[in-house]
């Protein structure tokens, strides 16, 4: 009977999950769009669909407000199986009726189309669906522009990753002739290879999040048949409205007035995606309503893991500074060993690199971090704030930095999936206990009182304390707690004593502080100005194409 019962459970996960892995039985896991831009301002678009389905009988993408372009030549093919093409697409069909077919269905209400193409069957898919969009490059009366909204918001179900790149065969993008910003997603837009490419950083998470392109060209790069009268200048200004590079805009002129209070809320938009609602995304994300029900925890959160517990701080509006992320790190990398700690013969705490570490341990995001502090350490290799400084304040450095920033948010939801504590679109049950453990630990260390009969049994974990004090911002509080408690204890745990331990404290603040500063001054001047950067979570307004809605139904 209990061998009948398995075969019975198995047999029935696999029709439910139709082939599909159970934990992600309807996911768009990647999209993957090329755009082909010819002279006439025409486009040729190749679309890589990489999704799990387990409803629905088509699929289907929206291409609305198209005003004069039109969508032709559609193609879309599965595993070099070429699909029939059909003049009048019939939505209400079955499943069978549609497989191995695509058409296009015109939606006057919304002045475009509806780009569609059967599913044949429930499970994994990798669809190529290539199409010409006319007129998408438009002449103005100063320069010729792209203003697409190329993946939609409120796609059925939501993407966890996008990437748009757009090139022309006798054209090279790259910042000279061209200017590039994006907006609806975290993540990034730069040139890159004479590309223009824009990449998400985090799954979406709601309604909210799509991926538009604009782009600035020089008159005589293309021949456009399509025109708008109107200066580019008023086409950027509405689509800056209610976007990050507006708001970046507004606090340089109040930095510029004399105003105190300057605040780069540019950069606290890219650590994660904003939700529209703040319970539900407490609920989604801690199980509660209010973050207050938390309390304390005693856990280090994901087991010391300072990406995850990054991304938990940044999405419920806590993580304070990226100076504190970067302190952090320099603080871990300390207690591993890659990093060493030193006293120069006039009684000088030094921080310098160890050339007999492990640098494998490290993940990406790790590595890359300690190679830039490396780069920038000269010749002796010593970290100094200072080095730092001018180092990230050259512009390609500084990129290389904004990017090291946004892709930190990449990085924890890989480690998150990976993990099993979120799923395509919220956190699972176990995941909802650690994001619990990141609020709740720092109300613990904020209030860090240790009696003494616990003291012996907290001390070995002192020094994953003082690296998430120091994520927290609250290192150098928690520090003299610590020493309160027993300075001979504390002096065994880090090796030295409280007065080099602030010289170390205060050294990491200041490399942190320089990073911000890093990619404040330069990399959000940068993406302002069109010049490739952070994308705009908000914004975009005036885009052809897009809409609202797809994916499968």
């Amino acid at each position: 009977m209990r061998r009948l019962l398995t075969a019975f459970f198995a047999a029935l996960l696999l029709t439910v999950g139709g082939g599909c892995a159970f934990a992600q039985s309807h996911v768009v896991r990647d999209i993957d769009i090329t755009v082909n831009l010819a002279q006439d301002g025409s486009a040729r678009i190749r679309e890589i669909w990489n999704v799990c389905v387990d409803t629905g009988s088509e699929w289907y993408l929206v291409r609305y407000n198209l005003g004069d372009i039109a969508i032709r030549d559609l193609t879309v093919s599965e595993n070099g199986k070429q699909f029939i093409t059909e003049d009048d697409w019939d939505i209400h069909r079955s499943m069978e009726e549609k497989a191995g077919r695509c058409g296009i269905v015109r939606v006057s209400d919304h002045d475009g189309c509806e780009i569609c193409w059967g599913l044949g069957s429930y499970g994994n898919h990798i669809f190529t669906v290539e199409y010409t969009m006319t007129n998408v490059v438009k002449s103005m009366d100063d320069y010729d522009c792209l203003h697409v909204q190329f993946v939609s918001p409120g796609i059925n179900p939501y993407p966890q990753h996008a990437r748009v790149e757009v090139h022309a065969d006798s054209l090279l993008f790259d910042g000279t002739r061209t200017a590039i910003w994006a907006f609806g997603f975290d993540g990034t837009c730069d040139f890159m290879d004479g590309a223009i490419v824009a990449n998400t950083e985090a799954p979406f998470g709601s309604d909210r999040e799509s991926v538009i392109l604009l782009a600035r060209f020089d008159k005589g790069m293309f021949s456009p048949e399509s025109s708008i009268s109107a200066t580019f200048e008023q086409k950027l200004e509405k689509a800056f409205e209610d976007s990050d590079y507006k708001a970046f805009q507004e606090q340089e002129r109040r930095k510029n007035w004399g105003i105190a209070g300057f605040f780069v809320a540019f950069v606290l938009f890219v650590t994660g995606t904003v939700l529209t609602s703040v319970r539900q995304r407490n609920k989604n994300m801690f199980g509660v309503v209010k973050l207050k029900e938390i309390g304390y925890r005693r856990e280090v959160p994901f087991g010391g893991d300072i990406f995850q517990s990054r991304y938990v701080l940044a999405k419920c509006g806590r993580l304070g500074s990226e100076a504190n992320t970067a302190s952090a790190l320099i603080l871990k990398m300390i207690k591993d060993g890659q990093l060493l700690v030193s006293n120069a013969a006039d009684g000088k705490v030094l921080i310098g690199f160890n050339p007999n570490a492990d640098l494998s341990a490290l993940n990406d995001s790790e590595k890359e971090f300690h190679d830039m502090l490396y780069e920038a350490s000269g010749e002796d290799h010593i970290l100094q704030e200072k080095e730092f400084s001018r180092w990230s304040s050259r512009m390609s450095n500084s990129r290389r930095v904004g990017r090291w920033v946004t892709g930190l948010t990449g990085e924890a939801v890989a480690l998150l999936q990976r993990n099993r504590y979120v799923d395509s679109k919220a956190f699972t049950l176990a995941g909802k206990q650690q994001a619990q453990n990141v609020v709740g630990f720092r109300n613990f260390l904020n209030d860090f009182t240790l009696s003494k009969e616990r003291k012996s049994a907290e001390v070995a974990l002192w020094q994953d304390y003082l690296i998430f004090a120091s994520l927290y911002g609250i290192a150098k509080k928690v520090a003299k707690e610590m020493k309160d408690i027993d300075p001979k204890a504390f002096q065994e745990c880090f090796g030295y004593e409280f007065a080099s331990m602030n010289r170390v404290l205060l050294i990491s603040n200041n490399m942190g502080g320089s990073i911000v500063n890093s990619v404040a001054r330069v990399q959000s001047r940068s993406s302002v100005s069109g010049h490739g950067g952070t994308a705009s979570f908000g914004g975009g307004g005036g885009f052809s194409g897009g809409g609202f809605g797809g994916g499968a139904r």
